[in-house]
C-alpha cells in the first residue's frame, strides 16, 4: 500500500466533518509525497535510519552515518539551516558540519521520540537525506553499495520523505530501493552532466533521463525541485550484475568534457557525425538546424539549459539507439555536449 492510500485510508477513519463551501482539497501525489513541513524530522525517524543502518550495514561496511540537510530553494540561504533540536527546555543548536551534515548524538536517545529537529528555513525550503560514504574515494566517485544502504535508511525511515505525524504508523515503503532500471533521488555534491558505472572494465553512461527529474512528472513539489534539480540523479540499485562495489563516478557540469566512446566516434551515421561534429559557442538554434527538435529542454534555477536528443539507427544486428545531451549556459552558448550509446530495456523476468 502506497502513502496515498495510507493517507485516503487514515482520513476516512476520522470523524466526518463539513469544510466550508469555498474550501479547496489538496493534491496527492501518486508517489507518495507527504504534505507536511519538510524542515524537521523526529528523534525517532533518526533513530530509525540508525537501525536501518545497522540492519543492511553489509551493503557498506566500511562507511559511517551521518545525516545532511539541503536548501531546496533560494539555495543562496543555504547558510540559513541553523538545525535547532527543540526541547522542553528550549532550542538547542545542533552543529553541522562543512558539508551541511550532523550525527546523532547519543544523549538524544534520553529525549521523547516525537522530538523535532528542525531548520530555521521553512515553507518547504528544506529537505534531508542521510550520508553514508566509505572512506578513501575520489570527490567525484560514491559506491554504489554505500547508495544502496543510504536509499533504503532514507526512505524505509522517513529521513527523505514522510509524514512526522504518521511515524510510527507507518512503514515506508523501500521496493523502489531494489528497482532493476530506477531508483528514488540522490543528490551529488556538485551540478552533474554525467553519471557512470564502473567496474572492472565494464563501464556504463547513464540515461540523461535518469538525471534532474527529466522522466518525472510531479513538478517542483518533489525533492529534486528548484535548487537541487541540477544535482539530481538516480540508479539502476536493483540491477544485480553491479556489485556493492561498483563505482559511481560523477562528471560535473562545471569539468572539462570527457572524450567520446571510441565506438561511438566510429559510428557511420550523418546524425551521429553531426552530433559529434558540435563545438562550444552554439546555439541551441543552430544545434536544432543540425539534430532537430530536443526530446527535452530543461532549464534550471542557475541559468543553464541542458537538451537531449535521441536518435536510432538500424542495424543487422538490432536497433542502435543514441543520445545526445547538449549543456548550454545562461546565454545559451553550449558548453559541452556528449553522444551515448543507449542500454535497451532489460526484459522482465
Amino acid at each position: 500500500m502506497n502513502l496515498s492510500m495510507v493517507l485516503l485510508a487514515g482520513a476516512l477513519a476520522l470523524p466526518a466533518s463539513a469544510p466550508p463551501p469555498d474550501a479547496q482539497l489538496g493534491r496527492v501525489e501518486v508517489q507518495g509525497e507527504a504534505a507536511t513541513a519538510r524542515e524537521r524530522k523526529t528523534l525517532g525517524q533518526l533513530f530509525k535510519a540508525e537501525s536501518l543502518f545497522d540492519k543492511h550495514h553489509a551493503l557498506a561496511p566500511a562507511a559511517a552515518l551521518k545525516f545532511k540537510v539541503y536548501a531546496r530553494t533560494q539555495a543562496e540561504t543555504t547558510q540559513a539551516l541553523e538545525l535547532g533540536l527543540m526541547t522542553r527546555g528550549g532550542r538547542q543548536p545542533v552543529v553541522l558540519d562543512a558539508e551541511d551534515r550532523f550525527v546523532v548524538d547519543p544523549a538524544w536517545r534520553r529525549l521523547p521520540e516525537r522530538t523535532e529537529v528542525r531548520s530555521r528555513l521553512a515553507d518547504g525550503r528544506v529537505t534531508w537525506r542521510p550520508d553514508i560514504r566509505t572512506p578513501g574515494l575520489p570527490e567525484s566517485e560514491r559506491r554504489l553499495g554505500d547508495l544502496r544502504l543510504q536509499c533504503r535508511v532514507a526512505f524505509g525511515s522517513g529521513v527523505a520523505r514522510g509524514a512526522t505525524f504518521l511515524f510510527g504508523l507507518l512503514q515506508l515503503d523501500t521496493a523502489d530501493c531494489a528497482d532493476r532500471d530506477w531508483s528514488p533521488s540522490n543528490f551529488a555534491d556538485r551540478p552533474i552532466f554525467a553519471v557512470t558505472l564502473v567496474h572492472g572494465e565494464r563501464r556504463l553512461t547513464l540515461s540523461a533521463r535518469l538525471l534532474h527529474g527529466l522522466r518525472d512528472d510531479g513538478g517542483p513539489d518533489y525533492d529534486w525541485g528548484y535548487s537541487l534539480r541540477e544535482r539530481m540523479f538516480r540508479l539502476p540499485m536493483g540491477d544485480e550484475s553491479w556489485p556493492d562495489d561498483t563505482r559511481v563516478v560523477f562528471e560535473a557540469m562545471d569539468d572539462p568534457p570527457s572524450p567520446p566512446d571510441a565506438g561511438v566516434q566510429a559510428i557511420k551515421d550523418d546524425w551521429a557525425q553531426a552530433a559529434l561534429a558540435l563545438a562550444p559557442g552554439m546555439s541551441p538554434v543552430e544545434v536544432a538546424q543540425r539534430l532537430g527538435k530536443a526530446s527535452d529542454d530543461t532549464r534550471f534555477e542557475s541559468g543553464r539549459r541542458l537538451q537531449r536528443h535521441l536518435h536510432e539507427i538500424k542495424t543487422p544486428a538490432g536497433p542502435l539507439r543514441l543520445e545526445l545531451v547538449s549543456l548550454f549556459d545562461a546565454d545559451d552558448r553550449l558548453l559541452k555536449s556528449s553522444l551515448r550509446r543507449l542500454e535497451l530495456p532489460k526484459p522482465k523476468p
